[in-house]
């Protein structure tokens, strides 16, 4: 090569010292472009790039702490906007042409534009650190960290069960009992669902959760079929406790909110030859099974992130859906059975794995080039250092005492069926399968608590409402004589916030009723919706930990020293939760068969001296009662801009037995409620 000083003591030959810098330039500007950031983390979010980033993506940048992002590109036309990310010491882009550079084996088995390269996503991050792995996708909103750093000590979690099926929907459990997930067997669509809950605290578990599957608001995770019976919708779940089900149960998970601890990266692999949303709703089943071989499980969470897409699903997605629509129990069998294998077998789970893989080519569900594929993978694997330890053979038990120290069961209320949209005329019709309830309560009595003074002149328009299926009923009033039948004076009645010690009025004079439902006078009941109910156990809502900045705190926090001056009621109280606290709910709606009540009535009263607010005395004294077993029930608050439209607010939370305020005292309301009774009656809004 030319000595550069020589050049510049030769004018002559200038030219060739100016080029010289030019390549030089350019050479290093074609370094800094092709190299990646080096990023090291314990946790890492993998995701796939189909368009630009989004500014929630970029303004998440802010808030991950230690989370870091890598963005496996598939197609090179972004390339440069994702780049302008690479140097934020957050995230890592990798483009088409970077990731043949990464030199692992599973790229000559990943076509462009395909959902699996999202695998050389898992490689790197595992490559660089990853002990979790989040996964999303580019048009979900991130705005809620606890689904990133979900922690169970000390949490109350439900572990579920279903004896008629082997499906579970995990919809059910957060109130959106009209939908169900991408992956449900079509079959079980519609039908009750008898499924079996317990409640324990999640120190109690045995189980090592594996798979973190957080739930989708706005457009979630649905099957074309759900897509195509509606010309719009959105969902919200309700920020129920989380939960997980028994192995042998299998629930449909994505790729969608979810992370992944270590030791179920091996299974994490998304087959080449498939579909995005059928390789991913089938890899969602091999790895449930999977962590269910080594003693861990899946879990359910509430989640305030949500998904930004045009929700209605095109043809071709049917069409690619339609395999799993018929062939979802051939999966299912395959994966749980491994068919060929004795059931004796000691197979190491990697090489069951393989098995499980050649029998789905054989039934053609899958092609040849996976089983490269996979096998490419689980090399990479083993280059990149990931440690198999963790992995090990295990007989699945599937009795639930196997998986838990303590226990309390509860029956979760379903409705009969869930709604069918059809349309006509480009107008939604929207199908109820409730029916009109004729059944009569006779051995029930309905207890109705007057909050405030006045009222009185509504008894008749309340009694219409309920009166033909509980012809026993008792009004509770803070002030009012009358000869109406039926009404007991309470003045503690008044605006509610010590209204149970009234329970004990109406006890005494109605000693003999088999249970005692308690609502409000500003509560609407759906009455045809009771049959679900069991009434040989209480019911309540739907209970929370009490919190300091509660408003009603301070009513409520005596009640530590009376629970502490009787040591059977601490020990009760924590059987119930699973732990030691004083439990919060909304206590406008209860119900309670006669064996519970005396004892109800007298430990009200001791916590009625020291004044406790009604929303943690009744949830309270029912968990000093309770051993096992009760119902949960959820109810609706109409508050807000919802009151400008109580019928399609009624319809909208058709799964809630009641809703609260409606405050019958106003003519608009009472309308409303009429009609939407009708419609009931006609079975169809």
């Amino acid at each position: 090569m030319m000595n550069i000083f020589s050049l510049i003591k030769n004018p002559k030959q200038t030219k060739y010292l100016f080029l010289i810098i030019i390549l030089l330039l350019i050479e290093f500007r074609f370094i800094k472009i092709k190299k990646l950031p080096i990023l090291h983390s314990d946790h890492w979010i993998v995701m796939n790039a189909y368009n630009p980033p989004c500014l929630s993506l970029i303004n998440s940048l802010n808030y991950l702490k230690d989370w870091k992002i890598v963005v496996i590109s598939i197609n090179n036309k972004i390339d440069k906007k994702w780049k302008e990310l690479n140097y934020s010491n957050k995230l890592v882009y990798i483009s088409l042409k970077e990731q043949m550079r990464l030199g692992y084996q599973i790229s000559k088995y990943l076509t462009i534009k395909s959902y699996s390269r999202k695998n050389i996503g898992y490689l790197y991050a595992i490559q660089h650190g990853a002990k979790e792995i989040f996964e999303t996708d580019e048009d979900i909103v991130i705005s809620d960290l606890n689904s990133f750093n979900f922690n169970l000590s000390n949490n109350k979690i439900y572990f579920a069960i279903r004896n008629d099926s082997r499906m579970i929907n995990p919809y059910i459990h957060f109130w959106e009992r009209n939908i169900w997930p991408r992956g449900f067997r079509l079959s079980d669509i519609g039908h009750q669902h008898n499924n079996k809950f317990y409640t324990l605290n999640g120190n109690n578990l045995l189980l090592t959760p594996l798979i973190y599957q957080g739930l989708i608001n706005g457009v979630p995770d649905t099957d074309s079929i759900f897509q195509k019976t509606k010309s719009s919708f959105e969902v919200n779940f309700s920020l129920n406790n989380p939960f997980i089900y028994f192995p042998g149960n299998f629930v449909p998970i994505n790729s969608k909110n979810t992370k992944y601890l270590y030791g179920i990266f091996p299974f994490l692999a998304l087959f080449s030859t498939l579909s995005e949303n059928l390789s991913d709703i089938l890899r969602g089943y091999i790895l449930q099974y999977f962590a269910w071989r080594q003693n861990g499980c899946v879990i359910f969470h509430s989640s305030k992130n949500s998904r930004l897409r045009n929700n209605i699903s095109k043809n071709s997605i049917f069409i690619e859906e339609k395999n799993l629509f018929y062939n979802l129990d051939k999966y299912l069998y395959i994966i749980n059975t491994n068919i060929n294998l004795n059931s004796n077998s000691k197979m190491q789970d990697i090489d069951r794995l393989y098995s499980i893989i050649e029998n789905l080519i054989n039934f053609g569900f899958l092609g040849t080039k996976d089983l490269k594929m996979y096998k490419a993978y689980l090399d990479d694997l083993s280059n990149i250092g990931y440690i198999y330890s963790s992995i090990f053979e295990n007989k699945i038990n599937y009795d639930y005492k196997g998986y838990i120290n303590s226990y309390t069961e509860f029956n979760s209320y379903v409705p009969n069926k869930p709604f069918e949209f059809l349309e006509k005329n480009k107008k939604n019709i929207k199908i109820f399968f409730h029916k009109n309830s004729l059944k009569q309560y006779k051995n029930i009595l309905l207890i109705i608590n007057y909050n405030l003074k006045g009222f009185e002149y509504i008894n008749n328009y309340i009694l219409t409402l309920y009166e033909n299926n509980f012809p026993n009923f008792v009004f509770i009033t803070p002030s009012e004589t009358t000869n109406r039948r039926n009404t007991i004076l309470c003045k503690e009645s008044y605006r509610g916030y010590f209204s149970y010690i009234c329970l004990e009025k109406v006890f005494l004079k109605y000693p003999n009723y088999t249970g005692y439902l308690y609502t409000n006078d500003d509560d609407f009941i759906k009455i045809w919706e009771l049959d679900n109910l069991n009434f040989n156990i209480p019911w309540l809502y739907q209970f929370n930990n009490i919190n300091k900045k509660w408003f009603h705190y301070r009513k409520c926090i005596r009640i530590h020293s009376i629970i502490n001056r009787n040591p059977d009621w601490k020990a009760n109280l924590t059987t119930f939760l699973g732990y030691y606290n004083i439990p919060v709910t909304i206590a406008d709606f209860y119900y309670l068969p006669n064996y519970i009540v005396p004892r109800f009535c007298k430990i009200l009263k001791e916590l009625y001296k020291s004044r406790i607010f009604l929303e943690c005395a009744v949830p309270t004294t029912l968990g000093i009662i309770l051993s096992k077993e009760y119902q949960i029930i959820h109810f609706s608050g109409l508050w807000g801009k919802n009151r400008n439209n109580v019928i399609e607010y009624l319809h909208k939370k058709y799964n809630q037995i009641t809703i609260h305020p409606i405050k019958f005292s106003k003519i608009k309301y009472r309308n409303s409620v009429n009609l939407y009774n009708y419609f009931i009656k006609a079975n169809e809004f």
